[in-house]
């Protein structure tokens, strides 16, 4: 028994060395395997995974070189998500968390225009800018642009420039992708309207846009709720649909 103890001692560090060398093995394929993905590919997954999570692009670009390098890639930038950073944060940002902002801004995130485009307008501040940064994120497809600008647009006190939100809107929900995203937009924008100081005069007068007088949003009752609209019988009613809803949203002035 001591005999095949000892013989069983003297092995143990041939086994080890010998499973080290096949995970070194194992590792070095891998590398090789994600070496030889094209750059392009790669970047398109990484940047699959940006728009999806930061921690997880994080933790991406921490398993390896290759993936550290690809991710820093503009096209991986513009998708980031910004879900973890808060529209205006209650403490000091870091350098690094300034930096990664600051280049996300440089690569034309649509995210991060979209939010300062509703800090610029909702606070009153840079009207003009808000519009500026609003139409980068639509050229981008930014479907929370397109719907910030359509509220801005009802809310201008301008006949023509509503009667443009009043279509606007209901092209939109033409689309039943769009409607699906809608409802997340517009909980993002109550849970972005809640951390600012809403100051923009504009808001403070309510636009109607249905001006029929036939009843005829009456049909199981008044329609309060905007995603499902299948009791609004014009373009009017379903804009007034969402005034009602960014009105119920903003601060008691």
């Amino acid at each position: 028994m001591v005999k095949d103890s000892k013989n069983v001692g003297r092995a143990t560090p041939a086994i080890l060395r010998s499973q080290s060398s096949k995970t070194t093995e194992r590792a070095v394929v891998m590398a090789s395997n994600i070496e030889n993905i094209p750059r392009e590919l790669l970047v398109e997954i990484l940047s699959r995974i940006a728009e999806s999570s930061f921690t997880d692009i994080h933790n991406a670009k921490l398993s390896c070189k290759y993936f550290h390098e690809a991710a820093e890639d503009t096209h991986v930038y513009r998708h980031m998500s910004l879900d973890d950073f808060s529209l205006v944060p209650w403490n000091p940002l870091s350098e690094k968390q300034q930096a990664f902002l600051t280049k996300c801004k440089e690569c034309q995130n649509p995210e991060i225009m979209y939010r300062q485009g509703v800090l610029d307008y909702f606070t009153g501040k840079r009207p003009e800018s808000a519009l500026s940064h609003l139409q980068r994120a639509l050229n981008a497809n930014h479907i929370g642009a397109l719907y910030v600008t359509c509220i801005i647009l009802l809310f201008s006190g301008d006949d023509e420039l509503k009667a443009d939100g009043v279509r606007l809107m209901a092209e939109m929900k033409k689309s039943k992708y769009v409607r699906r995203k809608l409802k997340e937009h517009r909980e993002k924008l109550k849970n972005m309207l809640r951390l600012m100081w809403v100051e923009n005069p504009a808001l403070r007068h309510r636009p109607v846009c249905c001006t029929r007088q036939d009843n005829h949003r009456r049909k199981r009752g008044w329609v309060d709720i905007i995603d499902d609209e299948e009791d609004v019988h014009c373009e009017g009613c379903s804009a007034d649909c969402e005034i009602r809803f960014l009105a119920d949203s903003l601060p008691q002035w």
